[in-house]
């Protein structure tokens, strides 16, 4: 995935004039410093929905500023890294400390990657909804979404596969050999058991949690706002909105692709030539949030690092 996405980027840039392109990123200049910055609110506001996906009792042991910076930190391993978004689910539920119960760490990444996923199917359907009333060319998204609908199902089938497999497995040995996967087997119902009392004891967090990642989501339009008007493409917010919309919605389909390697620029160029603008504006909008994205992951990565050598130190 990560070699097609980068051919991806590569044909896009030969049929678009990557010198074009390129100036037209040149054009942000300082403008980088905001639209880096401004990234810190949308951190903010996930790192709340996470937090709200905790049990209160735990929750209060932890710090706002340490589930923040633990929050940046998976995001960057979850971004550099092959594992279709759940190397930084686990990477999040390590840095939370060994002195915290390993089936309340993992169910609250776990309940805050459904919550998550909540917030961008709310985001993503409003925003079909939208283009679809406002008659947008959705033959330019289509390849896209076909693209990615057929990415999906090879991911599906593959987890499909997956658990048939060791369904079969589990029926033939009845139960586990090794003590050992029996303590893993049981760990994992112990997740799914606190989970469920969760979302049974505290619905409110549970709500409050999908509402602060759909504020992250919707966040994004400001950055879309900005990036147009240094493009010297300057959108009504209306516009800026739908654009994230939509983004969010093709960024949802490809998320196995690691860094977003060439989804983001094809994905763009696709949203503006439906929205009636020239795609290779669209080209260099997925550059710039592209440099955004690697810069705030590199950071995470590394406080995931650092982080880790501390917590064995």
């Amino acid at each position: 995935m990560l070699a097609a996405g980068t051919a991806m980027l590569a044909a896009l840039l030969y049929k678009m004039d990557a010198a074009a392109a390129l100036a037209s990123v040149s054009l942000v200049g300082a403008g980088f410093f905001l639209l880096i910055g401004q990234e810190l609110v949308a951190h903010a506001f996930n790192s709340l929905g996470w937090r709200y996906s905790i049990a209160p009792e735990l929750a209060g042991k932890i710090k706002f500023k340490d589930v923040l910076l633990m929050r940046i930190a998976g995001d960057g391993v979850n971004y550099l890294t092959p594992s279709a978004t759940l190397a930084g689910e686990w990477a999040k539920a390590v840095m939370m400390g060994s002195e915290h119960p390993l089936d309340e760490r993992l169910s609250s990444v776990a309940l805050a990657k459904i919550t998550q996923t909540l917030a961008m199917a709310a985001t993503s359907l409003a925003g079909i909804c939208w283009a679809l009333a406002a008659h947008l060319d959705f033959g330019r998204l289509g390849p896209q979404i076909r693209n990615g609908g057929w990415l999906l199902a090879a991911i599906v089938g593959f987890i499909v596969f997956l658990e048939v497999r060791a369904g079969k497995t589990r029926t033939e040995s009845h139960a586990p050999k090794d003590k050992g996967s029996a303590g893993v087997w049981e760990q994992m119902k112990n997740v799914d058991r606190t989970m469920m009392a969760f979302m049974r004891l505290y619905p409110a967090r549970f709500a409050l949690s999908v509402a602060c990642f759909l504020a992250a989501y919707l966040w994004g339009a400001f950055e879309a706002y900005w990036i147009c008007r240094f493009l010297t493409v300057p959108v009504a917010v209306s516009t800026a909105l739908l654009i994230e919309m939509l983004a969010v919605f093709l960024d949802g389909i490809f998320f196995a692709v690691p860094g977003k390697a060439g989804t983001q620029e094809a994905t763009k160029a696709a949203i503006f030539g439906a929205l009636g603008y020239n795609p290779q504006t669209g080209l260099a909008f997925g550059l710039v949030r592209h440099i955004r994205e690697i810069t705030w992951a590199a950071a995470g990565f590394a406080l995931y690092y650092f982080r880790r050598r501390g917590q064995r130190g």
